[in-house]
């Protein structure tokens, strides 16, 4: 076979409303060299639907901005009768929100107008490589594919998900007990190897939209890696990253390496794409046993959870010595003293001294896991948001606790982890003092209101203050503020105008008002009716009857 009959031969369609945009694309590329037939152009997006639908091309080269249909709208129809149909954006607009929307329906690149002769010839050999590289592979793929639905491929996928569902100071033996009802003979008839990758985007850039795309593509860019090989694996996402299993007896660690490599240069490549895109990828040692793979299983989880302390963009391997995840009782014990302290919870410059206290404290420490400094934040978390919930009861903590927790995996360095938290209390603290200022006149006025209704009579105030939303002790206080009187002294107010209204009717006894007035004792009514107005109710009764 020559090499011109090698070459896949293509069909294109290209879009654009600019015809000198168009002409110059087809003067630009020499389309024969690169194996691909030019199927005709439109310059508006319903003209291009209208001649794809009719030419059938593999590659659609589409400007974004169009009369009738744009870009994204045209791909979008475009592979709805065709999924497979590689596309390519071009553009005058650089903006990442586009080649965003692109990428979720497949674009394989995106090119800035003016178009570079260089950078449209790469793009389109890349697609004619990929389409002689998805050939050669297709029969191997299709087996495999076959072997990951039978009988012993979704034994193994089982097994992986159990144990990445388990906590990581579960012991293996334990776990090897439940994973044995998954008919652990069949998982293990290769050795097997344990891969985890992250790919990350730094939170204070994330949206679950696009580490959503970015994880589809890193785990697309990976099954297209081990598919080239004939390997069989199998994959399974969680918070922590990407985790593989690679099954075979022979698996050269070398190869390995590399391929894992190339797999985070072509992850690296979509930076333009993805701001602040980070990879790191751990590979376990080898597995021949049941056990042996959990044990590998929980090496990587850890490692890759340690990305911090060996720096971003690294593949790297587990060390056979790596099982300690290094916990220090020391470092517990000094942020456990710190809190006994009892750092001022509503002051946003004392929050921010003690995260930088536990920081010094954390940082003084060896650390050999990342999984202390996570526990240790959260431990510093949960102090200050229960202090929080004393303010506002409405507060979700678990809410919090769990934004953190996710946060937490898109971070970056130590010293992120660190901001991340004090961010995290600081706009907490302040939407929580923010919700008290709208909430805190209407509690008040129903106080206000509940107390007169029922007369000041059978108030029980732990009560009335849980109604409203508040602590007892945080309501007292707001009642006070608003009022300029305890919620005691407001309700023997009450009383006290109600006993004044009563005495006007002569027909009632001095203990009848009493009574009425909420007063079981009438000795301690006349008290506090002559401590209020400074007269006893019988004095007052004369004075009202006398004008």
């Amino acid at each position: 076979m020559t090499k011109r009959e090698m070459i896949a031969i293509l069909g294109m369609v290209i879009a654009d409303d600019e015809k000198k945009i168009c002409k110059l694309i087809e003067y630009l590329v020499n389309w024969d060299e690169i194996g691909i037939r030019l199927l005709g152009t439109a310059y508006d997006g319903l003209t291009a639907l209208q001649l794809i639908n009719e030419k059938k091309p593999d590659i659609l080269l589409t400007d974004i901005r169009m009369p009738g249909m744009d870009g994204l709208r045209l791909i979008e129809e475009a592979k709805m009768q065709n999924e497979i149909l590689k596309c390519i954006i071009i553009s005058g607009y650089k903006d990442f929100q586009y080649a965003q929307q692109g990428m979720r329906f497949g674009v394989r690149d995106y090119l800035l107008k003016p178009i570079n002769q260089e950078d449209l010839t790469r793009t389109l050999k890349k697609l004619v490589k990929e389409t002689q590289e998805q050939i050669s592979i297709q029969s191997s793929r299709l087996h495999l594919e076959e072997t990951i639905k039978n009988y012993t491929g979704t034994f193994k996928h089982l097994f992986l998900k159990t144990v990445l569902q388990k906590q990581l100071n579960e012991l293996e033996e334990n776990i090897l007990q439940e994973v044995e009802k998954i008919n652990a003979a069949d998982i293990m008839k290769n050795s097997a190897r344990c891969i985890a990758v992250k790919s990350n985007i730094s939170y204070r850039e994330f949206t679950e939209e696009s580490y959503q795309l970015l994880t589809e593509k890193t785990l697309e860019i990976a099954e297209v890696e081990f598919s080239s090989h004939n390997w069989i694996w199998i994959s399974e996402v969680t918070e922590e990253g990407i985790f593989f299993l690679l099954f075979s007896d022979a698996l050269d660690r070398k190869e390995l390496l590399e391929s894992i490599n190339h797999i985070k240069e072509r992850v690296l490549s979509l930076q333009d794409l993805f701001p602040r895109l980070y990879f790191n990828a751990v590979v376990s040692e080898q597995a021949d046993s049941c056990i042996q793979l959990i044990k590998r299983i929980k090496e990587s989880r850890i490692a890759i959870g340690n990305r911090f302390l060996t720096g971003l963009n690294t593949v790297s391997e587990i060390k056979p010595t790596f099982i300690n995840a290094g916990l220090s009782s020391a470092m517990d014990a000094r942020i456990l003293k710190l809190l006994e302290d009892r750092p001022e919870a509503f002051d946003m410059d004392e929050i921010k001294k003690c995260v930088e206290a536990a920081k010094h404290i954390m940082k003084a420490e060896d650390i050999t896991s990342c999984l202390q400094v996570k526990k240790n934040l959260l431990l510093l978390l949960n102090y200050y948001l229960n202090g929080f919930k004393q303010l506002d009861s409405s507060l979700d903590e678990h809410e919090k606790v769990s934004w953190f927790s996710e946060m937490y995996e898109h971070c970056t360095s130590l010293e992120q982890t660190f901001r991340l938290l004090e961010d995290t209390l600081c706009e907490t603290l302040m939407n929580v003092l923010d919700h008290l200022k709208n909430r805190e006149i209407k509690p008040v006025i129903y106080a206000k209101h509940f107390i007169e209704e029922n007369k000041g009579i059978n108030i029980k105030l732990e009560e009335l203050a849980k109604n409203t939303g508040f602590s007892y002790t945080y309501f007292s206080s707001l009642f006070k503020k608003e009022t300029g009187k305890t919620l005691t002294e407001y309700i023997q107010m009450v009383r006290i105008d109600t006993a004044k209204k009563l005495l006007t009717e002569k027909e009632r006894s001095i203990s009848e008002v009493a009574e009425l007035a909420g007063y079981n004792d009438i000795k301690f009514f006349t008290r506090q009716f002559k401590k209020t107005l400074g007269v006893s109710p019988n004095e007052y009764r004369k004075l009202f009857t006398n004008r």
